[in-house]
This record gives C-alpha cells, sequence and structure tokens, in this order.
C-alpha cells in the first residue's frame, strides 16, 4: 500500500491536484484558528501524508514542493506576515514528511487489521507530531517571544498528535481501487436486522448528545462506551470514520464552548493546560476503538483462515466435500430460486491412466489446471467442491434446466479447450471431463443425496458413450449404465 518516491515525472495537473488539496485542508485548520493562539484541529499534515500514502505516484519532491507553496499561500490569504506563514509552511511540511516516510519505508505495516500494526502507525503519527512540536518549538521562540513556550509546545505536540491519528487512518483504511474478490464463501453471513445495524450509531449520537446537555470534564467519557460498541459491530473503517467524527465535535465543541467544559471557552486562550488536557483526553478516546477494532479485524482473518482451511480443498482450492454439501443444501432450501437448483457431477477421463503414466506429480498438476479452469468459468454464485479423487460437483443455484444444460457444456468445451499441461520430459497432456447433470425440477421432493445419485448415474452414461461429453438425467436417449460398464 505504501512506497517510497517513485522516478517518474508528475504532470502539472498532479502538481495542481496536491496543491489544490492541501490548500482547502489548510484553509479548513484555519477556520478554527482563533485571534492568537493555535488552530484547534490541523488536518493539513495528515491528509497530506495520507494521500501520498495512498497515491504513491504522487510522492515526489515536486508535489511536497506544491504542498509547502499552498501552505505558505493558505497562511498569507489568512492574515499572515509571508515571513512567518513560509517558516510555519515548513514546519509543516517537516511533520508530514516524518510521518509519510515512516509509513512509507520498507517493512512498513500494510494494513491496520492487527493491533501492532495499529501501534505502529500510532508511533508514526508520535514521530511525527513530535518533529512538528520540535520545530514549531524554535519557530515559537523566534516569532512568539512573549509565549510562554512550555504550554505553546505541549499544544503543539498533542493538536498535532490529536490530528495524525484521527484522520490519517479513515484515509489508510478507504477501499483500493482494483477488481472486487468475487469468490463465493461457502457458507452465507448471518446478515444483521436494521436494528442491530443502527444501535451503535444510536448510541454515539446519544453519548454525544449528553457531551452537549450534561459538560464537564466528563465529556471525554460518554462517547467511549459507544465507539467501543461501534467497533464491536462496524468494519474497521467505518469506526475509524466515526471516532473522527466523534473526536472533531467534542474538540471543536469544548473549544468554542458550545459544550461546557470549564468557566471560560477553551479559544480565550486563559487556560492553554487545559486545552492540551482536552487534546490528549479525545486523542485517548479515538486511540481506544482503533485498537480494539484491529485486534477484532485481526480475530476475524484468523476465524476466515481457519474457514478457508477446513472448508477448502488444499491441492484445488475448491470446496471440500462438506462444505459442497453444505453449501448445496442450503442453495436447494433457499426459497429465492425460483428457476430451481442444477447440479453437475464432473469426472476427468482417463485420470487413474494418466497418473499411472506420468506419476501423481503430474496428476496433481492436472487437477489443479482443471480447478483453475472450472473456477475461472463458472458463476460468481456458483458453487464449485471437489468430492473426492477426480470428482467434481457444481451447484447451480436459480438455474432452470435449460441453462444448466447450456452450462455444462460450455464447461466441458473449457476443459477441452484449455491450454494443455506439459509434463515434465514429456508431450503435453490434453485433459477432458465427462459432466452429468441433473435438477431438482425433476423430482420436487427428492433429496441432495438421490440428485447428486442422479448426476453422477448420468455422468457415467456420458463416459460409457465416449467420455467428453454432457448427459442430462432423464434424457430418454441415454442408456442405463453401471460403473464397471466403463472399460
Amino acid at each position: 500500500m505504501f512506497q517510497a518516491f517513485r522516478r517518474t515525472p508528475l504532470s502539472g495537473w498532479h502538481m495542481l491536484q496536491v496543491a489544490a488539496f492541501t490548500f482547502l485542508a489548510a484553509l479548513a485548520g484555519l477556520l478554527t484558528q482563533p485571534a492568537s493562539g493555535l488552530s484547534v484541529l490541523w488536518p493539513a499534515n495528515a491528509l497530506l501524508a495520507g494521500l501520498l500514502l495512498r497515491r504513491p505516484g504522487l510522492a515526489e519532491p515536486a508535489s511536497w514542493v506544491a504542498a509547502g507553496t499552498a501552505l505558505a499561500l493558505a497562511g498569507i490569504l489568512w492574515g499572515e506576515a509571508p515571513l512567518q506563514a513560509l517558516s510555519y509552511s515548513l514546519v509543516n511540511l517537516a511533520g508530514a514528511f516524518v510521518g509519510w516516510r515512516l509509513l512509507a519505508a520498507p517493512g512498513a505495516p500494510t494494513t491496520l487489521r492487527q493491533p501492532r500494526a495499529v501501534l505502529r502507525i500510532l508511533s508514526a503519527c508520535v514521530a511525527a507530531a513530535a518533529t512538528h512540536a520540535a520545530a514549531a518549538g524554535l519557530l515559537t521562540l523566534w516569532l512568539r517571544t512573549d509565549a510562554s513556550w512550555t504550554s505553546v509546545l505541549a499544544n503543539w505536540f498533542l493538536g498535532q498528535l490529536l490530528s495524525y491519528c484521527a484522520f490519517l487512518p479513515p484515509i489508510l483504511l478507504l477501499p483500493k481501487a482494483g477488481p472486487r474478490d468475487r469468490r463465493r464463501p461457502a457458507a452465507r453471513a448471518r446478515r444483521r436486522s436494521w436494528l442491530e445495524t443502527l444501535s451503535p450509531l444510536a448510541s454515539l449520537a446519544i453519548g454525544l448528545a449528553l457531551c452537549f446537555l450534561v459538560g464537564g470534564p466528563g465529556i471525554l467519557a460518554f462517547p467511549i462506551p459507544p465507539l467501543l460498541y461501534c467497533a464491536l459491530v462496524y468494519r474497521q473503517r467505518t469506526t475509524a470514520w466515526l471516532a473522527l467524527l466523534a473526536a472533531v465535535v467534542i474538540t471543536l465543541g469544548a473549544a468554542y464552548g458550545w459544550i461546557p467544559f470549564g468557566d471560560t471557552p477553551l479559544l480565550a486562550g486563559t487556560a492553554p493546560w487545559a486545552m492540551a488536557s482536552l487534546r490528549l483526553g479525545v486523542l485517548l478516546l479515538v486511540v481506544a476503538p482503533l485498537i480494539m477494532s484491529g485486534a477484532l479485524a485481526a480475530r476475524g482473518d484468523m476465524i476466515s483462515s481457519l474457514s478457508l482451511a477446513l472448508d477448502h480443498d488444499v491441492l484445488t482450492g475448491a470446496l471440500s466435500r462438506q462444505a459442497f454439501l453444505r453449501g448445496a443444501q442450503e442453495c436447494l432450501r433457499d426459497p429465492a430460486a425460483r428457476r430451481g437448483t442444477g447440479l453437475l457431477m464432473l469426472d476427468i477421463d482417463r485420470f487413474k491412466q494418466l497418473n499411472d503414466t506420468h506419476g501423481h506429480a503430474v496428476g496433481d498438476q492436472v487437477l489443479q489446471a482443471f480447478a483453475r479452469t472450472i473456477g475461472s468459468a463458472i458463476r460468481p454464485r456458483d458453487l464449485f467442491g471437489r468430492l473426492g479423487g477426480e470428482e467434481f460437483g457444481i451447484a447451480l443455484p436459480d438455474t432452470a434446466p435449460a441453462e444448466v444444460a447450456a452450462i455444462a457444456e460450455r464447461l466441458r468445451a473449457c476443459v477441452a479447450d484449455a491450454a494443455t499441461i506439459p509434463a515434465e520430459g514429456a508431450a503435453p497432456i490434453r485433459v477432458t471431463v465427462s459432466i452429468g447433470a441433473a435438477h431438482d425440477s425433476q423430482q420436487p421432493q427428492a433429496t441432495l443425496h438421490s440428485l447428486l445419485s442422479y448426476a453422477d448415474q448420468a455422468m457415467y452414461r456420458a463416459k460409457h458413450g465416449g467420455r467428453d461429453r454432457v448427459c442430462f438425467h432423464g434424457d430418454p436417449t441415454d442408456e442405463a449404465v453401471r460403473p464397471s460398464d466403463i472399460p
């Protein structure tokens, strides 16, 4: 996901995009700046680092020059002296560069789906905020000799750290561009009701409302249980955005006096350490659900990996026999399948002879190539499983009988036309398949076992008829045959 500088020259349009994005983010931060003092929230640095991490092609020196120019221009338009605006833009770039460089370095986490990865990203945020605060502290001694540098330094650091921790994770968790994984799971996940889906969001709204109604230092406690509830129910990306929302509402509300936090609004500047305390509390409010959601995501990934290992054949990647039978049974019971369900039995022709001639290693290669061919040819909603040896099954939900026959013939042709599999030191191997088909409309009260038996019988008739063909159960042109009759 993240990488360092690329050597591809940037176009003027790309530089303009970076500059415009940074300029708007800086204006958003300046809108929260009081007449004297620091901005309550400054998202520009975190958003700039996040943009360059998500779009590595923009991570060129020219982009940093464009971003620095945009930051300085925003400060000048806001009323800062040119030298002051330029100095602050360099400070902002220093912090953003450190955060970007740490997360773009080799070995940096490419996902937030582990508590360790979340902590690694938070460590990069700390380093970026510390760099920013150190540079800003030196700048404060020069530009604001009357300021209390300790409180200013603390607010610089905590303000930047809060902005990085609140704004950077949601950007990094945005969906990746590219094709979606269309593989059908072996079993459907339980869908939540609307009440289960909206309850965490409603609880967060109540927690934020209590902040405005009750006020006081306890406001930081009201949103924490709802955010942890959101981490339990929602995806990590959704939790990160909700934590950002809570952080923005509480920080701005307390700073402007909309949420009673003290005797005077924090923007008055009479209590700089109160602002630092608020920022530290909101920071912990943001970090807690992020770490929890990372732990839950890691647990979910582990469960998915175990389920994948249990439900899929190790050699071919097709569903295991148990998972296929379970999924096919669900298809037969699905009331939405108005056109019924088709079942196919597939058997690779003369596979035993192939094993005896070329060895089991080549036989395994044939099975893997066959599974890849079938897996790429079926529809996303179809189930494909290995039933044993060279025998496979396919369940075709919501499919009419004529369509089942057409799909079976198309699969047979795909296998016959697929690129041959060269055995090492031997001539290429051509693979064909015999397919038997059945449909639950032929026997409305038939069980899955019966339908599989019908498809199996049809498959044996296909083999008896010369192999590399499709036979449909109930076709009067096909005569009955026993497996022992096949040559």
